[in-house]
């Protein structure tokens, strides 16, 4: 297991111990109240353990052996009719006949050389634990401003941050997609379940 690979088990690790903590202060909440229905701890119960349930899944995918694919470099080699001077005189090549096309092959070759897998994003291991790492942040963040603003707007607000500053959508499209789910957060849980949504210091919403 590389250096990449322990950090994303390391942080599915920490997701699973602040879901099961989430599930573990909505239960000391009560998930429901006198007449059978849903009390204050029924919401950080479902989003906890849901976070536990993914991230012990992903834990248990980190964990078992996977079954050795042949990796980009050797299906080059296998589908090549005899490469000049090998993998580096079919890369000098197709380098001249394409210069643009070749550099991604080159760096997929040196991250599988050195086991760092590539997503279908084009994202190696690394990055994927360096975003992981960053998301985790936010959702701490989130979780300190939900005692000033409360939970409804540090919702929208992660929402927003995720999808602007870590995956790089476009702000206008990422506002409405964000006030679009706490909308519908707001009606499920505080219309339809009457279930009351912390509000924080300021008391907003």
């Amino acid at each position: 297991m590389t250096g990449a690979q322990r950090g994303g088990l390391i942080a599915s690790i920490v997701l699973a111990v602040i879901g099961g903590s989430a599930v573990s202060a909505g239960l000391g909440y009560g998930v429901t109240v006198e007449g059978g229905e849903i009390g204050p701890g029924f919401l950080p119960v479902l989003a906890g353990g849901l976070v536990a349930v993914f991230a012990v899944l992903d834990i248990v995918g980190r964990l078992r052996p996977r079954r050795a694919l042949p990796s980009q470099a050797e299906l080059i080699l296998d589908t090549v009719d005899a490469p000049p001077a090998g993998v580096a005189g079919y890369l000098a090549e197709q380098n001249a006949a394409d210069p643009g096309a070749v550099s991604t092959s080159t760096q997929t070759i040196h991250r599988e050389a050195e086991g760092d897998e590539v997503d279908i994003f084009g994202r190696t291991q690394s990055q994927r634990n360096r975003m992981l790492g960053i998301v985790l942040g936010i959702v701490v963040l989130t979780l300190l401003a939900v005692q000033l603003v409360g939970f409804l707007i540090a919702f929208v607000l992660m929402l927003v941050v995720i999808a602007v500053f870590v995956e790089r959508r476009s702000l206008v499209p990422s506002v409405v997609v964000a006030l679009v789910a706490g909308g519908v957060t707001y009606a499920i849980f505080v219309a339809l379940l009457r279930v009351p949504l912390p509000q924080g210091l300021l008391g907003l919403i």
